[in-house]
């Protein structure tokens, strides 16, 4: 699966960025789901073991939420985060 397709549907991922030598253990969590009257891009972000920060999306249409959803995942690729599997 190429970068720029990752969410095609309702799905989620995680994604972690573990770099000792500056003191980074981030996580991030991307899910497109259902809602009851909308698409929700649901985020959450924060440091390993510590809590995390969440923020919902709407979207009228699932287009326009995998899109953003898509774009997100790119971005945090881009600075180096890595997919792992959910547990």
């Amino acid at each position: 699966m190429s970068v720029t397709s990752r969410f095609t549907g309702y799905s989620r991922c995680q994604l972690v960025l573990i770099n000792p030598a500056l003191n980074r253990r981030r996580i991030y969590f991307l899910e497109v789901c259902q809602g009851l009257f909308h698409v929700v891009l649901f985020r959450a972000w924060g440091r390993i073991g510590y809590r995390v920060r969440c923020k919902e999306e709407w979207y009228p249409k699932i287009e326009d939420a995998i899109k953003e959803a898509n774009r997100l995942y790119r971005e945090k690729t881009r600075k180096g985060y890595r997919e792992t599997p959910l547990k």
